[in-house]
C-alpha cells in the first residue's frame, strides 16, 4: 500500500469509527441495559479489530500517520 492510498483508508476508518461511536451514543442514551451492553460489546470488539489488524499495520509502515496521542499497540 501506498501513502495515498494509506491515508485515504485511514480517512474512511476514522470515519466509520466515528459513526459506530455515534451509534453507541445514541444506544446509550435510549436503549434497554441489556441493548446497551450488547452495543457495547459487539462495537468494542469489532473497533478493537479495527485497530489492531488494519490501522496498527498501517501506522507501522507510515508513523507519521499515527495521531500523536494513540500509543503504539505492542504485540510482546
Amino acid at each position: 500500500m501506498d501513502k495515498e492510498t494509506a491515508i485515504a483508508v485511514v480517512k474512511h476508518i476514522d470515519s466509520l469509527i466515528e459513526a459506530a461511536n455515534e451509534a453507541l451514543y445514541v444506544v446509550n442514551n435510549q436503549a434497554s441495559v441489556e441493548v446497551r451492553q450488547r452495543f457495547q460489546q459487539v462495537l468494542g470488539t469489532a473497533i478493537a479489530e479495527i485497530d489492531l489488524e488494519l490501522l496498527e499495520p498501517i501506522y507501522k509502515r507510515f508513523p507519521e500517520l499515527r495521531p500523536p496521542d494513540l500509543e503504539e499497540i505492542r504485540s510482546d
